[in-house]
């Protein structure tokens, strides 16, 4: 009996030896998995999702940059701050572009993104000059002797005051410098409006020309950035760069008649630029009047 006992009293210790090292082990493996999480979280040797965590950096960087949102993701409520973090970087990896400009609206081999992230390569033929070219821009049949010529064309999307005539229908679009341009300014008593044909002049500064006066005296300037769209008064080389690229011939009126440009050359003048010859000079901003077309 005592020798059955003692076997007995063996077993028993040793099945309470194998309890705990079980115990043990499964505190390590806890132990060991908590770690790991831990060091997936951490930088440096803080395990806590804190002022060192590695999703803080992530956060930080990411709000830095202006990429992502704090409320985006809908993971706030409960998480509390910790909230914020997973929404900024959901966010910031699942955002698209929202532009729409297509290949053929880009300059040929710059890349781009348009509403996804694949990237696009543009394929909008690049102008180049042509030093042999007799005549571009003259009254008459213009003589092209060159293999490569600048084809105007209707901007997309269309806003009210686009160009909407010359010589080849809706054409308003520079192709070397991407610039749209309007149909003339007239009025309809005090209310400035875009013109098919006709349109009036305007004193630069408002001050003097009946027109400007019936408007309320908006400045040149006023009369186009007014109409919203983006419109503007050009620029003097605007303006030039326009009549070099074939306005006389793309654009409506015909554009025959100096236009003022925003250019100033002195406290009382600014420039203007003929769109049929492209002559250019100065003149007083309120004793002279001229037509205005806008550009955006």
């Amino acid at each position: 009996m005592v020798k059955k006992f003692k076997v007995r009293k063996r077993t028993v210790l040793i099945s309470s030896l194998a309890v705990l090292l079980a115990a043990t082990a499964a505190i390590v493996v806890s132990i060991l998995n908590y770690t790991r999480f831990a060091a997936a979280e951490q930088s440096g040797f803080s395990p806590d999702s804190g002022e060192t965590s590695r999703i803080i950096t992530v956060y930080n960087s990411l709000s830095s940059l202006t990429h992502g949102s704090d409320a985006d993701g809908g993971w706030g409520g409960s998480w509390g701050v910790q909230g914020a973090y997973w929404n900024r970087t959901r966010s910031a990896g699942e955002w698209v572009p929202t532009d729409a400009a297509a290949v053929t609206d880009v300059k040929n081999g710059i890349t781009f993104h348009s509403t996804s992230r694949t990237q696009l390569t543009g394929t909008y033929p690049n102008p180049t000059s042509c030093s042999t070219q007799q005549y571009h821009d003259s009254i008459g049949t213009p003589v092209d002797n060159c293999t490569n010529t600048l084809t105007w064309t209707t901007a997309s999307p269309a806003v009210t005051g686009d160009d909407t005539g010359g010589a080849g229908g809706n054409i308003n679009k520079d192709p070397r410098t991407g610039l749209i341009w309007s149909q003339y300014l007239g009025h309809t008593g005090a209310t400035v409006n875009f013109v098919v044909s006709g349109g009036v002049t305007w004193s630069w500064d408002g001050t003097t020309d009946q027109d400007s006066i019936d408007v309320g005296n908006k400045t040149a300037s006023q009369l186009c950035s007014e109409r919203g769209n983006g419109w503007r008064l050009p620029a003097q080389k605007e303006l030039k760069q326009a009549y070099i690229d074939g306005s006389n011939f793309n654009l409506t009126n015909p554009p025959a008649n100096p236009f003022w440009s925003v250019t100033e050359s002195s406290p009382t003048n600014a420039w203007y630029v003929n769109l049929s010859t492209g002559t250019t000079y100065n003149y007083n901003k309120a004793t002279y009047s001229y037509y205005v077309r806008c550009v955006r």
